[in-house]
């Protein structure tokens, strides 16, 4: 139960913050999904054991000191959000793309 709601809490953020940037920027809503889910996965990558392979050096050892500040579940909904942002885009610009 915690995970659904720590998932569907994510995505109401981001849908906030979509709507809120449409607003404030005078723009299209689809036009910020994108944007708004790259910022998404970009906040919850951060001290997220999923993104060590890209924050990692070699022969360097860290200790397990730190604590991810969020789970893995806000992440995979920036990336849920993220891959429906694309699919939406694709299909609202679809005389552009064909």
């Amino acid at each position: 139960m915690n995970k659904v709601l720590a998932f569907l809490t994510t995505l109401v953020i981001l849908m906030i913050l979509n709507f809120g940037a449409a607003f404030l920027l005078h723009a299209n809503i689809v036009d910020l999904t994108f944007p708004i889910g790259i910022l998404g996965i970009l906040a919850t990558a951060p001290n997220n054991r999923m993104t060590d392979l890209f924050n990692s050096q070699t022969y360097m050892e860290v200790g397990e000191k730190r604590h991810a500040k969020f789970g893995r579940i806000p992440i995979y909904a920036s990336v849920a959000y993220t891959l429906f942002a694309i699919i939406i885009t694709f299909f609202y610009y679809k005389s552009y793309f064909i």
